[in-house]
């Protein structure tokens, strides 16, 4: 904890009040203050104004904290890693920084805060202090994490009930199907060689009633694949990928391991249920190629989709953005709940899955 400084005034400031600001500073407070901590410091990140924004926010009386260095505000974490000197250091730097986190109340509780540090100088360029801005997020964060949570778990009864859809569509569509299809080659067999009518009318009755079969064969595969429980995500991603190129018409440059260790079943389906959905969001927005790479290294997963357009990286402004919020935040909640994490990258319209690499007695081949 820094020591405590005898109270001065900000240079370059002017006439101050008992709260450390100028008058017109004071009247800028007054008209935007409710729910904003804005204080001062000098130079060297110590306190030297204080608001009521502030002191209901973070709890000090300007008499309790003026002269306390900043550090104060911050867990013994962030403090040990030197995060308030780095903040000063950025602002010091760029001319402002801005920062989310925990910070600590007078209390000891925390709270989720977005942080505003900015440099103020004087008109030769002199460095004079430093003004903070905090705004107290903590309902917005917990409301974020029980949404991230009921979407993490409105995925898993998503997959549950593909799976049984997927079992449903097979199950009655299937055997129906199949004495359909049969039934109509043995027609088309007693039919003969003969160019008639009917017999063209039967050739394109049984191309139709395969066509219908190979259908209902993908869209069930695509709900619950079965070769994700067999082969692995691998093979899945190998199956996926030539299907929806196929379909779609959108070019997937692919980058797969030819063989690694297969990660739980949870990591697995995870992966490829992002892949199926991130891909099908691109391609609705109107994007025509993707690049795509998985990799595994000794303490970690990486899967990357990245969005191409002619051999090149899209910029955001040639297309409409894919990133559909709600998709987003299920999948953050999703593989967090595994230990990993989910970075969007909106400028090269790409998202990044990281996950723990844990030990696997089975293998995963491109192919099965």
């Amino acid at each position: 904890m820094k020591t405590p400084r005898p109270r001065k005034k900000l240079a370059g400031a002017g006439k101050l009040d008992r709260f450390g600001l100028s008058s017109d500073i004071c009247r800028l407070l007054v008209e935007r203050v409710k729910d904003y901590a804005i204080f001062m410091l000098d130079t060297d990140g110590y306190v030297v104004s204080w608001n009521e924004g502030a002191e209901r926010i973070k709890g000090y009386t300007a008499e309790e904290i003026i002269g306390e260095h900043m550090s104060r505000f911050y867990t013994a974490e962030d403090a040990e890693r030197g995060l308030p000197e780095s903040l000063l250091t950025i602002a010091r730097a760029d001319g402002r920084v801005e920062d989310e986190g925990w910070r600590v109340r007078k209390d000891g509780n925390r709270f989720w805060a977005d942080v505003v540090v900015t440099a103020l100088r004087e008109d030769n360029g002199t460095l004079v202090g430093f003004g903070k801005v905090t705004r107290d997020l903590t309902q917005r964060r917990l409301a974020e994490q029980q949404l991230g949570e009921m979407s993490g778990r409105l995925l898993q009864l998503q997959d549950e009930e593909r799976r049984r859809i997927a079992t449903e569509l097979h199950d009655s569509t299937s055997p129906l199907l199949t004495r359909l299809t049969a039934r109509l080659y043995g027609m088309r067999q007693r039919q003969g060689n003969e160019d008639t009518e009917l017999t063209r009318s039967m050739d394109e009755t049984l191309t139709l009633a395969e066509a219908t079969t190979n259908m209902v064969r993908t869209v069930s595969n695509l709900l619950n694949p079965p070769m994700l429980e067999e082969a692995g995500l691998l093979a899945s991603l190998h199956w996926f990928i030539d299907a929806f190129s196929s379909r779609s018409g959108m070019r997937v440059d692919a980058h797969l391991p030819d063989i690694m260790p297969r990660p739980p079943r949870e990591q697995e389906v995870a992966l490829f249920r992002l892949t199926q959905e991130w891909l099908g969001s691109m391609q609705r927005s109107g994007y025509t190629a993707a690049w795509l790479r998985l990799m595994m290294g000794k303490d970690k997963l990486e899967l990357r989709i990245e969005a191409r357009e002619r051999d090149r990286v899209v910029a955001r402004s040639d297309r409409r953005d894919p990133v559909d919020a709600s998709v987003v935040i299920a999948h953050t909640q999703r593989i967090r709940q595994l230990g990993g994490r989910l970075d969007l990258d909106r400028e090269a319209v790409a998202i990044t899955a990281l996950l723990p690499v844990r030990g696997s007695t089975r293998s995963s081949r491109a192919t099965s």
